[in-house]
């Protein structure tokens, strides 16, 4: 439809006022059509905003344009506006406002469709989730501002399977972080809680909050534990409370089949670290080792860098661990060029009673861990400087950047 027959259909959400605002900031000198629209609120203040899909046909390419606009002080403002591919149809690209989200839709190929949902946030048009359909076989979900991955799957005789899992990335250490881009991945439900879970009471009872850093020689990672029991052991080998982190540092071998031909596999080398917390007092934190190469690692100079720093806190406690990257990459020299994804898991051991260690409880960072299989770890993503993790727009960059060049800079 064109924008005066969809007049009559906004008047009933706004005041003419406010539509003369959204003319103005549509395309000027060329015609184009609606082939979608929603109101809703997606800024959070209580006001129906506007999004728009629209089509202008002279461009002659297969893309409509995505116009979302908030009420802001009277006026309704063009918050983003981006372009969307599609296939045959404009129709394949849609938007909807649900739950202070704007979701646009977009078809990619047959049976396959993504759903991205943006919210308005602080002068920012942030990417907030993004859902990927594949048919009705399986379903992954990207939580950017909790860092969480959620996969869905049925098997054919119609069971659904899931996972949930974390995705924390990793900033260099020069790097000025924003707050509109999450850092911190937070384990406080009971879907990462893959062993006792009977024993776990919330949130309160264990949970734990992760950063990660790099920098050319180490990865730093910095978790904050809620625990309303510490327990810290009474030696050495006694149940007590423990962190643990795995690695799986990949490594290509080359292999031959029967007709001498070779083909070149990955192959997965996994890598614990345990982490007792001492007594916060005269007993310091103690690192141990699980790798099959343990005893070479062990002895090498690395292992000999990484250190852990264990803190007392009102509910809990904080640690602090240096890891060498030469431990967890084949090639940690190229670090930093590109985005690089490393399967990775972070495990919260929490022992309420240490006469009863078998009624401990295993917070983790992918709700089906398990040590030997590296498809059920999470993942760590090293980002490139300048690089974040997620999408965000902001509203006024445009207005700042001719403001400074009028002023010189």
């Amino acid at each position: 439809m064109s924008f005066e027959e969809l007049l009559p259909k906004l008047e009933a959400y706004f005041d003419p006022s406010l539509l003369a605002d959204v003319r103005t900031q549509l395309p000027l000198g060329a015609p184009y059509e609606i082939w979608g629209w929603a109101v809703g609120d997606f800024s959070g203040d209580g006001y129906p905003d506007l999004a728009l899909t629209v089509l202008v046909p002279r461009e002659r390419q297969r893309r409509v344009r995505v116009y979302a606009f908030i009420d802001q002080d009277g006026f309704l403002l063009a918050v983003a506006v981006f372009p969307v591919p599609y296939l045959e149809l404009p129709l394949e690209v849609g938007v909807a406002i649900r739950d202070t989200l704007c979701f646009v839709t977009q078809k990619h190929r047959n049976g396959v469709w993504s759903i991205r949902g943006y919210r308005y946030w602080f002068g920012n048009f942030v990417l907030w989730q993004e859902q990927t359909l594949a048919g009705t076989s399986s379903e992954v979900v990207f939580r950017y501002q909790w860092l969480q991955k959620h996969e869905r799957r049925w098997r054919p005789d119609g069971k659904l399977l899931q996972r949930f899992s974390i995705v924390l990335p990793a900033l260099h250490r020069r790097h000025q972080g924003f707050e509109e881009y999450a850092r911190d991945a937070v384990c406080a439900t009971v879907d990462y809680v893959p062993h006792g879970a009977y024993y776990w009471s919330g949130p309160e009872d264990a949970s734990f909050r992760l950063r990660a850093a790099y920098d050319e020689r180490f990865l730093y990672l910095a978790l904050w534990v809620t625990d309303e029991t510490v327990v810290t052991g009474r030696c050495d080998t006694c149940p007590a409370d423990m962190l643990r982190f795995w690695f799986a540092r990949p490594r290509t071998d080359t292999v031959s089949d029967r007709s001498r031909r070779k083909s070149a596999r990955i192959v997965w080398e996994r890598l614990g670290i345990s982490l007792r917390l001492g007594d916060f007092a005269e007993r310091a934190p103690q690192l141990t080792l699980h790798s099959h190469r343990w005893e070479e690692i062990a002895r090498s100079s690395l292992w000999r860098r990484a250190k852990a720093v264990v803190s007392r806190r009102p509910h809990g406690y904080s640690a602090k661990l240096r890891i060498p990257l030469a431990l967890l990459l084949e090639h940690p020299d190229s670090l930093g060029s590109v985005p690089l994804r490393l399967p990775f898991a972070a495990e919260l051991l929490d022992v309420d009673n240490d006469f009863r260690p078998e009624e401990g409880t295993t917070v983790c960072t992918s709700s089906d861990f398990q040590a030997e299989e590296v498809d059920t770890y999470a993942e760590l993503l090293f980002l490139p400087p300048g690089q974040r993790y997620g999408e965000s727009r902001n509203v006024f960059a445009e207005a700042l950047l001719e403001e400074l060049l009028r002023l010189g800079f």
